[in-house]
């Protein structure tokens, strides 16, 4: 392999990347001390800048900030050709990798591998190194495919959280339970704020606007840790809450809520003895679209019976396709239910044969 053809002024770079899988298989060739030692031995005298994506996964590029600046430079014309211990460090993505090499092909960029004896110069360099690729791409699917089987069995086995997103209410916490060490929930600063909010929302005169006014004013902490704000925290609103009050995390679950699941089809994976009324609930998708509830080691939040009036009152919330022109009655928020109090809504729109149809209901989605 020839060390230094260069096809623009500029300098090479360096690319080290290594995935927490290498981690886990303790593939020290791999690591970003001995891809770095052997890429600079390679290049030897000549200038060079290093690009360095640790801990990150091989199946896209927009999640890895160093190769990002790096094809950043090759556009600028800062760069003449990148250097690679591999060619599955680049990318494990066959169809984004031609895509990547085929825009740097227009920036006089080449990739030179240092443990494939081919570059992306030559018609049978390139050839080869689509082969490799295609291995790479079909290594990281099986992965995948690895990586979801065990998620189902641990699902299926344990109570523990599976990681993921952080539910609101609960902070993650390791702990060995039965002879296994995994995470379990505990209640944290918001776990007041969930029991506030089913508490008042099993009262058909409280909104989901009104409970978040309830906690506003009453100094409840509503507000949660996200990266989508300038502040790095979000208040809590209608939507959000809305699926916090769906979600069987919370629940003390007893031996009528292992009922209620039954009765929608759900797959039990445990005992209608394990519902004790203590411990909440996890639903997991299945590989076959369906799902299935296992109990958790995390205690409930909320009563069964709360959870359950809860859930009533959230499954006579029908809505209304938007597909039509809606027309507005002047009864619309007039008429309400004697029993309930939910408002009556209109809908008017015309069916694919042009009849006119109006449909009414009772909901409380506008309140």
């Amino acid at each position: 392999m020839r060390k230094s053809t260069k096809t623009n002024d500029g300098i090479t770079a360096i690319y080290f990347r290594r995935s927490v899988s290498d981690k886990d298989k303790g593939n020290n060739s791999l690591s970003i001390s001995a891809q770095k030692e052997e890429c600079i031995r390679f290049v030897g005298e000549c200038d060079y800048r290093i690009y360095c994506d640790d801990s990150k996964s091989g199946k896209d590029v927009m999640h890895r900030p160093a190769f990002m600046q790096m094809m950043s430079d090759a556009r600028e014309g800062l760069i003449s050709r990148i250097i690679v211990k591999k060619y599955d460090r680049f990318s494990r993505n066959m169809r984004e990798y031609l895509n990547i090499t085929d825009e740097l092909d227009r920036y006089g960029v080449t990739v030179y591998s240092l443990s494939e004896p081919f570059n992306t110069e030559t018609k049978e360099g390139r050839m080869m190194r689509n082969n490799l690729l295609n291995f790479a791409e079909f290594e990281r699917e099986t992965i995948a495919a690895r990586v979801a089987d065990a998620f189902q069995t641990k699902a299926r086995e344990t109570g523990f959280y599976q990681g993921g997103k952080v539910q609101f209410g609960y902070t993650p916490e390791r702990r060995t339970i039965n002879g296994k060490t995994g995470s379990v929930l505990v209640p944290s600063e918001n776990a007041e704020a969930v029991r506030v909010a089913y508490d008042l929302y099993q009262h058909p005169e409280n909104s989901l606007t009104d409970i978040i006014r309830y906690m506003t004013e009453n100094g409840i902490n509503a507000s949660r840790p996200t990266p989508r704000t300038k502040t790095g925290i979000s208040n809590l609103d209608r939507s959000h809450l809305s699926r916090i009050l769906e979600n069987p995390l919370y629940v003390r679950a007893d031996k009528e809520v292992y009922r209620y699941f039954l009765s929608k089809g759900y797959e039990m994976l445990d005992d209608i003895e394990a519902y004790d009324g203590i411990h909440g609930l996890f639903i997991h998708a299945g590989l076959d679209d369906t799902h299935f509830v296992k109990v958790a080691y995390h205690e409930g939040l909320v009563p069964a019976e709360t959870w359950l009036r809860v859930q009533d009152r959230k499954s006579h919330q029908s809505k209304f396709p938007t597909n039509g022109k809606a027309m507005n009655s002047w009864l619309v928020g007039m008429v309400k239910c004697a029993c309930c109090g939910y408002a009556m809504h209109f809908n008017h729109c015309a069916n694919r044969k042009g009849v006119c149809i109006t449909a009414s209901s009772t909901t409380a989605s506008s309140r």
